[in-house]
């Protein structure tokens, strides 16, 4: 297999997830941008209404990525996120919600040696609308925030061209680490062991199975009334999103809430 294709192969596990998105030219740079660099096509999450994937800017600014339109997908934010083991929230808006924020280059790195590591490792970049970025409910369901380094005077990117110059370092950063390997019996050796002393964070889909769990429960012991819900819940939501669980753990965990629902004589299917 040639080298272009092996990058391919990798950058494709990353989804690119764009929330709000409300501009129909920015849509077709965001798709030429991704096409340049061989990742994926984007997912949207409640565009606005004037994004038209037939709209003849988004045709016109996608110039020779107008296949890429075809293969847009639209979803909820949940949906979009299941099969991910890391979500990266990218955003130049402090929130009042305290996500773990990592360097670019450190979550370049990190993203990439999980990719490389697992056959099955999924990433999500999740980028907020033009005009307002992130939420408070959107970052709780990363895992870790991103901002770019760029003059605080002016700090805030067209989002087409956040877009490309993150697509172009992540497929820099996996060159870079794919390609320098030595001998690749021996790094595909060292892989195999690594991963399994290493154990994959658990999918989101898996953690959000994990808070429902959870906040069924203190639905049913009225811990809700002690304070604003929305709140509680988005705390819950970080603990859990925010410390790396693992697959394993998290699926014992949720038996162990759903043993105690049963001795309180209460299931969710109820």
């Amino acid at each position: 297999m040639d080298r272009n294709k092996l990058l391919s192969n990798h950058l494709k596990k990353i989804q690119w997830v764009f929330v709000g998105l409300t501009h129909p030219g920015n849509l077709g740079a965001i798709l030429r941008a991704l096409k340049n660099t061989g990742c994926s096509p984007p997912i949207l999450i409640d565009p606005g209404a004037d994004v038209m994937i037939n709209c003849p800017q988004v045709r016109s600014r996608a110039a020779h990525a107008k296949d890429y339109v075809n293969d847009i997908e639209f979803r909820n934010l949940e949906t979009a996120l299941g099969e991910s083991r890391m979500v990266i929230g990218f955003t130049a808006r402090d929130r009042d919600i305290q996500v773990p924020k990592k360097p670019f280059e450190e979550i370049l790195e990190t993203v990439s040696e999980n990719l490389l590591r697992w056959d099955d490792f999924k990433v999500s970049f999740v980028f907020g609308s033009e005009k307002c970025g992130l939420s408070n409910k959107e970052l709780s369901r990363c895992t870790l925030v991103c901002t770019l380094d760029v003059d605080e005077s002016y700090p805030s990117l067209n989002i087409s061209h956040a877009t490309l110059l993150v697509a172009y370092s992540i497929r820099n950063t996996i060159k870079r680490i794919f390609f320098m390997k030595k001998d690749p019996a021996t790094e595909i050796r060292d892989k195999n062991n690594l991963s399994r002393l290493m154990k994959k964070p658990a999918r989101q889909k898996t953690l959000y199975s994990l808070e429902r769990s959870m906040i069924f429960l203190a639905e049913r012991v009225n811990f809700f009334n002690r304070g604003k819900r929305e709140n509680s819940e988005m705390k819950m939501r970080r603990w859990i999103v925010n410390n790396n669980i693992e697959e394993e753990d998290a699926r014992l965990m949720i038996s162990f809430f759903s043993e105690i629902g049963k001795k309180f004589n209460c299931t969710e299917d109820q």
